[in-house]
């Protein structure tokens, strides 16, 4: 166990924690028992970061609609940005100027349930770690999949799990949004949660993800002025394939079960806990740079 680790254990004990639940999480655990076992490690509050992603497709489409001549690069994936950023320093005015859902739920979060809460953000990627440090006015923590585990482990080899009652209340999600861009960690996922609104169509569109099919993509994003959106992420597989998963089946497997969370999840309300649009009035959703 880390340092690391071991001092945000020490936090899960003794103050108001955030889960900010990366919508990658299907993938390694199951709904809604994974929600006990985050707040059986300590965790006050959960929420996922499907409603921050809602309130930046609301943004993207604003500005591709405002600005039809523009290309545009989706800047969710940290490693993506600092690739650009020092690869291709000529595009980081295409970068879209919105931050990331982590960042944005984090902002969220400590305005609707209050600053002294600790934000601690549990994803797929190790990047985050970096983004927490660059966004620690509202990020605290960030720990992959396999490090939640780690710290679950740990505290019931130690005996020291809480005693969490298996109640509705205690299974539901602190702020929900069952919408489609619970398919924001797959490749092509942004793109495509915003296709139905018509604003941009999948020619003017390059999906992107993997190492290897970066640089092509950017110097075809380049070339070709016809492209208006890349969305590109770091990981073969996008989210899906992030070091922090545990999960070791195909992608396609791991898709199947980002779907079937989707699917199921329309039928799950939890009426004053749904995210609304209302609820993020004059919330700040820009980078920082």
């Amino acid at each position: 166990m880390n340092e690391e680790l071991l001092k945000i254990i020490e936090i899960l004990k003794t103050e108001k924690t955030i889960c900010l639940l990366a919508p990658s999480f299907p993938v390694d655990f199951s709904f809604p028992e994974v929600i006990l076992d985050l707040r059986e490690i300590g965790f006050t509050k959960i929420v996922e970061l499907t409603y921050a992603a809602k309130l930046i497709n609301y943004k993207y489409i604003e500005i591709l609609k405002n600005n039809p001549e523009k290309q545009y690069i989706c800047p969710n994936c940290p490693t993506i940005v600092k690739y650009i950023e020092n690869k291709y320093p000529e595009l980081k005015e295409n970068i879209i100027d919105v931050a990331s859902p982590m960042v944005i739920m984090a902002r969220f979060v400590k305005r609707e349930f209050g600053e002294d809460y600790k934000t601690i953000f549990v994803g797929p990627c190790f990047a985050k770690k970096q983004e927490a440090k660059e966004n620690s006015d509202c990020v605290d923590y960030a720990i992959t999949y396999k490090e939640f585990c780690e710290i679950y482990n740990y505290l019931e080899e130690n005996n020291s799990l809480k005693k969490i009652e298996e109640s509705q209340e205690n299974k539901e999600i602190d702020k929900f949004y069952n919408d489609v861009t619970k398919i924001y960690p797959l490749s092509g996922g942004v793109a495509e949660s915003m296709l139905n609104k018509q604003i941009v169509s999948k020619e003017e569109i390059i999906v992107c993800d993997g190492p290897k099919n970066i640089d092509v993509s950017i110097k075809d994003f380049k070339e070709f002025k016809t492209f208006r959106f890349l969305d590109i992420l770091f990981c073969e597989g996008g989210c899906l394939g992030g070091p922090g998963i545990i999960n070791k089946d195909p992608i396609d497997e791991k898709i199947k079960k980002i779907l079937e969370y989707k699917d199921r999840s329309r039928y799950y309300q939890p009426d004053e806990k749904y995210g609304k649009f209302i609820h993020a009035f004059a919330l700040d959703l820009k980078r920082k740079k």
